[in-house]
Order: C-alpha cells, then structure tokens, then sequence
C-alpha cells in the first residue's frame, strides 16, 4: 500500500477511536493519547491530519445515522401517532442500547450537557432536523392547532423524556440498583413516553 492509502487508514482508524472515546468519556475527558492508542497511531497523528483535537472531534461528528432513523420514519407508516411511537422506541435505541448505541447520538447528548466549540455543527446539522421533525409529527398528530411557541415546548418535553434516561443513568442506577437498561427495558421506556407524550397531545388538540 502507498503512503497515501497508508495515511487514509490511519485517519479513518482516528476517526472511529475517536468516536468511541468521546462517546464514553466527553470532550473534555478524551485524551489524544488515548484516541492514538486505540487507533495504534502516534500522538502526533491527531495535528497533522485534523490540526487539533477540536478539529478530530468536529469531524467525528457525522449524523448519517440519525438522518437515515428520520428517512425511515418518514417511510414507515402514514399514522402520525405510530410514527411517533417508533421515532422514540429508535431515538432511545440509539441512546441507550449497548448493541445498537449510535456513538454520534452519544456525542451529541454528551455535548448537550457539557459544550464544546463543535456544538454550533451539532445545533445545525443534528438538532434542528431533529426537531423540524418532531415538529411536523406534533403538528400532524394536533391537526395544527398549536402555535409555535406551544408546538416548540412539545417537542422539548418529548426529548427531553428521552434524553433523562441517559443523562441520569448513573443516578438511577444508584436508586435503584437493579435497574438495567436492557433492550426489553428501552422498550418498554420508550413505549410508556409515547403514552404519556401522545395523552398530551391529545388533550392540547381537544383544548
């Protein structure tokens, strides 16, 4: 292989270490010398491909995940309240589920609750589609009876029941120590915020 293949691998194999350690350990906790040891590459190799841990971190970012669960759920199925039960069974998937957990969807929780400079990338190009799309669900299932201002705070309870369990996980689990966020728990989660969030809807409609 060339020094040009050579040189490409090594900066996927950055890429990828790099995702997992910021997923696990936050921007500020991740190391450069842990990201290069994960990806065997040298602690130089971080400046000279991405000039900075900001930049390694700002191209770590990449959404396509997130995007292809929205894609889908536009797909699925033309009932509004199902369509919202499965965008957030597969939103708290993608959060909380060891075998099916989006590493970007991590980073952008982590970095909701601890910014850095790549959170202007995250607002633009993760949480203003995602709540574009929570909006128009809302809007869909309300028959567009709510103004914007109400419409917005929907979609921020919505979310914001979903990304509690992974914010507080390390609480919960210290309240209650046999909770275990296995996939038939996520479920079950998931399904009991769609109750609860579809309820609300329905009676903001009715009023």
């Amino acid at each position: 292989m060339n020094d040009a293949g050579c040189a490409e691998q090594t900066r996927e194999r950055l890429i990828e270490a790099a995702r997992e350690v910021f997923s696990e350990h936050g921007f500020q906790g991740a190391t450069v010398r842990e990201i290069c040891r994960r990806a065997d590459a040298n602690v130089a190799a971080v400046n000279y491909h991405f000039g900075s841990k900001d930049g390694l971190l700002a191209e770590a970012l990449n959404f396509n995940q997130l995007k292809a669960m929205q894609a889908a759920n536009l797909a699925a199925t033309s009932c509004a309240e199902q369509r919202l039960r499965l965008f957030i069974r597969d939103f708290m998937l993608m959060l909380l589920d060891e075998n099916s957990a989006s590493r970007q969807c991590r980073m952008m929780a982590r970095e909701l609750a601890d910014p850095t400079p790549a959170l202007d990338k995250i607002a633009r190009e993760a949480i203003a589609p995602l709540h574009e799309h929570l909006g128009a669900l809302v809007d869909a299932i309300t028959g567009g009876t709510l103004d914007d201002a109400e419409r917005r705070r929907c979609v921020f309870s919505i979310l914001g029941q979903c990304t509690f369990y992974y914010h507080g996980e390390p609480v919960l689990q210290r309240l209650y120590p046999e909770l275990r966020f296995r996939r038939d728990e996520i479920e079950a989660t998931a399904a009991h915020i769609a109750d609860f969030s579809l309820a609300a809807l329905a009676a903001r409609k009715s009023a």
